[in-house]
């Protein structure tokens, strides 16, 4: 396994060189001078200049990246220009954490959801059911995320009654459903289908009741940290929305991806035979055809997961959250270039770790990747 994992580790070194190198090459593009926002517009050009002595700004440009490229080596990402008494390092510290659980959540939702519901499709395809799924799907994946939150922002935030309605109606209405459903399923044999019924529509029903009960207000902005002390309730009410907007996204792609990948191996000759054993279909699902169906799935959530840390800029602005994504892009208008170039380098840092992991995994999952490298 060494063996396989430190040739992979050695492949990021150059593209992290490379990162750093665009980010650092691209921010001299930028216009402005940072000596001049640091000092203001009413700045004199002897106090500019001693600004850009003070920064090393006067030094060439491959000095000046070099430079910066070995503090970051040792830990070292530089001081913020506008607040010269707060490290890049503590403000990643401060934003990273922000960041991370709205990915991990988002991402964890969207498993959560596209799971079940992939092998649900699958189980079902070509009926009603498999046909919605597939045009919801693309609708939502056609949605842009910030229109996304605007819409929940609308509806959850300023007219929070609307949705309490639709879960009422939708509670309602499945519930109903189940118990027609239990009443039409007759004879012996459709006993204990019958009964599964009747505890769905009843557990449905007491779901809705609870949900309409504890139905909380949702905040516009802000986020409270899980250190703050207001518990982890008031924290997921805080973060429901933006890692809703964002694990939407990921449901569809993830739930239409592994629901080909399902209907493939539905069709292999195990799972027939496992079929004609008179194994129950949910085993078979989780079983049998999940796992070899999932090697898809596992590269997509990594890589999705990186795209979701790198890509909450937006929703952290709209929801006004302190993460990565709003550090980094509020900072470039500033003019802030070290708190840009250090943040884009632990964003491709986490990136390209969470791609090694993928392949350390598939390794694990797939015995024909392992016994190849060995």
């Amino acid at each position: 396994m060494l063996r396989t994992i430190a040739p992979k580790i050695l492949h990021l070194v150059p593209v992290l060189f490379v990162v750093s190198l665009g980010t650092f090459l691209l921010l001299e593009l930028v216009p402005g001078d940072p000596a001049i926002a640091f000092l203001g517009e009413e700045a004199t050009p002897a106090e500019v200049e001693i600004v850009q002595l003070q920064l090393g700004l006067d030094k060439p440009l491959v000095e000046r990246y070099f430079v910066w490229l070995g503090d970051a080596v040792t830990g070292d990402l530089g001081t913020s220009l506008m607040f010269p008494q707060s490290t890049v390092t503590d403000l990643v510290q401060q934003a990273m954490p922000l960041t991370l659980q709205l990915a991990v959540m988002a991402l964890t939702m969207s498993l959560l959801l596209a799971i079940p519901l992939a092998m649900w499709t699958a189980y079902r395809e070509g009926t009603t059911v498999d046909r919605v799924s597939g045009a919801g799907a693309a609708v939502i994946i056609s949605l842009p995320p910030f229109l996304a939150a605007l819409i929940l922002i609308y509806f959850f935030v300023f007219n929070p009654t609307l949705p309490k309605h639709l879960l009422f109606v939708v509670g309602l209405v499945g519930t109903l459903a189940l118990l027609v459903k239990s009443v039409q399923a007759g004879g012996k044999e459709l006993r204990p289908e019958r009964a599964r019924r009747l505890v769905g529509a009843i557990l449905l029903l007491l779901f809705t009741l609870w949900a309409l009960n504890k139905w909380p207000t949702w905040p516009r902005i802000g986020f409270s940290r899980l250190t703050s002390g207001n518990g982890f309730g008031e924290n997921l009410r805080h973060i429901f929305l933006p890692v809703f907007v964002l694990g939407m996204t990921e449901v569809a792609i993830f739930s239409r991806l592994l629901r080909t990948d399902l209907i493939a191996t539905l069709s292999e000759d195990f799972i027939l035979s496992a079929r004609a054993k008179g194994i129950p279909t949910w085993r078979i699902l989780m079983q049998d055809a999940l796992r070899p169906s999932s090697f898809s799935l596992i590269t997509l959530a990594g890589v999705g997961l990186g795209r979701l840390i790198g890509g909450t800029v937006i929703i952290e602005t709209i929801f006004g959250i302190q993460g990565m994504g709003r550090m980094v892009a509020g900072n470039i208008t500033t003019n802030d270039f070290p708190i840009v170039q250090g943040g884009v380098l632990v964003i491709a840092t986490v990136y390209v770790l969470l791609n090694l992991f993928v392949d350390v995994a598939y390794s694990y999952l797939d015995p024909r990747i392992r016994r190849g490298s060995n």
